[in-house]
């Protein structure tokens, strides 16, 4: 096969995915409308047993630690002056970006009364939880929101407003640092009032210190997933030099995640541990794939010149905090002898949209603005710059296409 034919094919598939992502889109929308003219109770398998669901334990207690490498990777770049990982920093503010806005979509979504949402912000309730997290996933969007304005102004040429944001840089970096702080780990707090439901093998007073740690190792990790997948397949540059500064941190941060939660279980837990074993396999599984194994694999100096491997090691931490987050919000709540709780179709058709969305827009975002400004190579925003080699040779206007 000839490298113009596989060029072409690669350029079909690029727009063929694109098209499945808008049709996804277009189904979790449709499943939202009809929950809101319908209700939770006609459209979600919710009730008094179990009133938090796969949009809850999905859509916000693990999307936002999946969307924290927007402050993790901010905080290192900016804060502590590593001013080589400045490209992983935008990347990862769009990422935060479009992860939070989705966030507060699946919190509309999760109320029963979306239009009484206001109220937080008009009954100040300062000794609950859940009023910090409101507050905090406000404030914090907004900040991203600021932040994305940057490769917007470039785009449009928007030369005071850039002046400013350049400025407001590192208070911006600071300020994110703080709410995400407070944020990742009020969600952990969240789950201590459940001291009879949730089970022994993650209940314990050091869950939201969990919560919070496992959010910047995870959120350094996205930052590699990626920039892996970018490179591969948007054409993007080669970051793994950057990546490899990265995997310096993340063991150091795992490690802290695994000396907290080995004290947690070994001092602080209640109450049998192992007496349901569906509960110790998904513990098991959780501890042992999603942090003992990535994390040795972090250790090792492969992992420092190894792309696959960064990537590997990268996604069972992802894979592990999904878990993580799904024992403590779902599965570790079921109670023995009790009805169990299995999403409705609309409910995942809805996860799915929410999940094409973000995936649909941080492509469309990375192809039309200036995301990977920083690298002089990367001048065309519009499509990977081997596709256009094609238009040269005359097989078509891909830039017009694409």
């Amino acid at each position: 096969m000839t490298a113009a034919r596989i060029v072409m094919n690669e350029i079909k598939g690029y727009h063929r995915f694109i098209k499945l992502m808008m049709v996804l889109v277009g189904l979790g929308a449709l499943a939202s409308l009809i929950r809101f003219i319908f209700g939770l109770g006609a459209t979600t398998n919710l009730n008094d047993t179990y009133p938090w669901g796969l949009w809850i334990s999905f859509d916000v207690v693990t999307s936002v630690p999946l969307a924290a490498g927007a402050f993790t990777i901010g905080i290192v770049a900016h804060v502590f002056h590593i001013k080589k990982l400045e490209p992983l920093v935008r990347p990862a503010i769009i990422t935060g970006f479009l992860g939070y806005s989705l966030v507060c979509i699946g919190l509309l979504l999760d109320l029963g009364q979306p239009q009484r949402g206001i109220n937080v912000l008009l009954y100040w309730n300062v000794h609950s939880p859940m009023f910090e997290v409101s507050m905090c996933v406000m404030a914090y969007t907004t900040v991203l929101f600021l932040e994305f304005l940057h490769p917007v102004s470039e785009r449009f040429g928007w030369h005071i407003p850039l002046r400013l944001l350049r400025t407001l840089e590192v208070p911006f970096a600071i300020l994110a640092a703080m709410i995400s702080t407070l944020h990742q780990s009020t969600l952990g707090t969240f789950f201590l009032i459940a001291v009879d439901k949730l089970h022994n093998l993650w209940y314990n007073p050091l869950l939201p210190l969990q919560f919070w740690l496992s959010a910047i190792f995870t959120g350094l990790s996205i930052v590699i997933f990626e920039a892996s997948l970018v490179h591969k397949y948007m054409g993007q540059p080669d970051e793994s030099e950057l990546l490899a500064t990265l995997t310096k941190i993340i063991p150091w941060v795992m490690g802290v995640y695994i000396a907290v939660k080995a004290y947690a279980l070994a001092f602080l837990a209640h109450g049998e541990l192992f007496d349901r074993q569906v509960m110790t396999a998904l513990f098991a599984v959780e501890v042992v794939v999603g942090v003992l194994l990535p994390f040795a694999m972090f250790l090792t100096r492969k992992i420092r010149t190894d792309k696959q491997m960064q990537l590997r090691a990268a996604s069972l931490v992802i894979f592990g905090l999904v878990l993580n987050r799904f024992n403590v919000s779902m599965f570790g709540m079921e109670q023995a002898n009790q009805q169990i709780y299995t999403p409705s179709f609309l409910e995942s058709v809805v996860t799915v949209g929410i999940i094409a969305a973000h995936i649909l827009f941080f492509v469309l975002v990375a192809k039309y603005f200036p995301v990977f400004e920083h690298h002089p190579e990367a001048t065309d925003y519009t499509i990977p710059d081997h596709f256009h080699k094609i238009e040269k040779h005359g097989h078509g206007k891909v830039g017009s296409e694409a």
